[in-house]
């Protein structure tokens, strides 16, 4: 990577941001930010700079998913009993209302922040210019996972589309990557050919 690199935003302001990135060939249309709650938004490391960009679980979309399971569970019921026989079997309704109740009110698993210089997944930290490893692996599921490791032992991993998912955000997280393989982070073929790093041999 011999290309100048944008540089690292001042940890206080987060100020100049680096440039969007574009993914996949295209740049990814800015989202509305998530309100600021303490609760919710993670912090860095001790010492650094505040969260500038974050992401986490939406309740909307938390809710909408219980209800599907509702009707999920209920056409279950009906189909293997053949009919609504199993709607006066009171067990089968507090199982219905215990899972749906499970997936209405437990918190989403997913929570990330970033500062100028850190990445926060879920309470794993690491400093994004300080990154000794970055491995991109596929998921089941067809889509990707990233790992990072930096030089202080921190280690953090998220779905590469829930990071991409706010363009700010990735855009802090991708300078630093950039800066890391730079001073000779190691990368496997498939985070050099999703981050676009270059040489995609193995």
């Amino acid at each position: 990577m011999s290309e100048e690199l944008p540089p690292m935003p001042d940890p206080r302001t987060g100020e100049p941001r680096p440039p969007h990135v574009p993914i996949d060939g295209r740049t990814l249309a800015a989202r509305a930010k998530q309100p600021f709650h303490a609760r919710k938004v993670l912090a860095g490391p001790e010492g650094s700079g505040p969260a500038l960009e974050w992401c986490y679980g939406d309740r909307k979309m938390q809710r909408w998913l219980a209800v599907c399971l509702a009707v999920v569970l209920i056409a279950f019921y009906t189909i293997r009993s053949a009919g609504f026989a199993w709607v006066t079997v009171w067990y089968l309704w507090a199982y219905v209302a215990a899972i749906v109740g499970l997936g209405w009110l437990l918190p989403l698993g997913h929570k990330i922040a970033a500062g100028a210089d850190w990445l926060n997944t879920r309470g794993g930290i690491v400093k994004t210019y300080e990154l000794t490893e970055i491995t991109v692996r596929g998921t089941a599921a067809g889509g990707y996972n990233i790992e990072f490791r930096d030089g202080n032992g921190g280690e953090a991993d998220a779905s590469l589309d829930l990071l991409r998912e706010n363009r700010d955000l990735w855009d802090l997280v991708n300078n630093g990557v950039r800066h890391s393989v730079a001073a000779g982070a190691a990368t496997n073929v498939l985070a050099r050919s999703k981050l676009g790093l270059g040489d995609t041999r193995g």
